[in-house]
């Protein structure tokens, strides 16, 4: 996860990331498809207004769930119960109740895509795991070895495309899916594991044993803004499902 330079990065992840979860719960109790539609709605307004979104970054990143958002659509609906028949043929029966039903869930999912890409594109993953250890009070050893893990992601895709070019160079070629995977996941999990232990003892160097009383670079805070958002978009929320039919 990395930071834009929007209004939603300044606010407190942990205080973002509930406020967004509680949203996703609400979304579950939802069986109308123009309100989950207009929550959904509301994220993107969110993110194109406060987010730093563009819509060709929006549209970039949710394109390659709209097959499988169409595809659990028809099969909602096509095999579905109800009694407004809409169309019906062979083993295939669409009915306005599951059409909507099909709908809702499409929507739902995207809307928790959608929601879900709101937090991370606005979030530091280090100023998240330092408010993980703050406001939600997480142990500091789960907290630095899940951000140790995260920053292990770029370090394998790049080593990945080293081994790739390296087995290009040299001639390689393996049409058996599985011969290369192994042949790739062998040397990415042998370094992984001389990248941790090397990690653990630079820690350990350094005084790290793990415990609560110690000194922090970056200690987030709570402040005034980070629940005019929480209250605002819960209000907003509850508003559409009131009043939305």
């Amino acid at each position: 996860m990395k930071a834009n330079d929007s209004f939603l990065a300044t606010l407190n992840p942990s205080c973002k990331l509930l406020s967004h979860l509680i949203v996703m719960f609400l979304l579950m109790t939802i069986s109308n498809p123009k309100v989950t539609f207009w929550i959904w709605f509301l994220a993107v307004l969110i993110g194109t207004l406060i987010g730093g979104w563009r819509i060709s970054y929006l549209l970039k990143r949710l394109l390659p769930y709209v097959g499988f958002f169409i595809l659990i659509f028809w099969m909602m609906a096509a095999f579905g119960d109800g009694e407004e028949t809409v169309w019906k043929w062979a083993w295939f029966h669409i009915t306005v109740e599951s059409m909507n039903h099909g709908l809702t869930i499409a929507l739902r999912m995207l809307a928790f895509v959608t929601y879900g890409l709101l937090f991370t594109s606005t979030t530091d993953i280090t100023l998240f795991i330092m408010s993980l250890i703050h406001q939600c009070k997480l142990s500091p050893k789960w907290a630095y070895g899940l951000l140790a893990g995260f920053r292990f992601i770029p370090l394998f895709q790049s080593e990945l495309t080293q081994m790739k070019i390296a087995h290009k160079v040299r001639g390689y070629k393996q049409k058996n899916g599985w011969k290369a995977f192994m042949r790739y996941s062998l040397p990415l999990f042998t370094q992984g594991i001389r990248k941790s232990e090397r990690i653990a003892i630079a820690m350990e160097a350094r005084g790290f044993t793990g415990t609560r009383e110690r000194s922090y670079y970056q200690t987030p805070k709570i402040v005034a803004k980070d629940l005019v958002y929480l209250l605002s978009l819960l209000m907003v929320v509850v508003g559409i499902i009131i009043f939305v039919e």
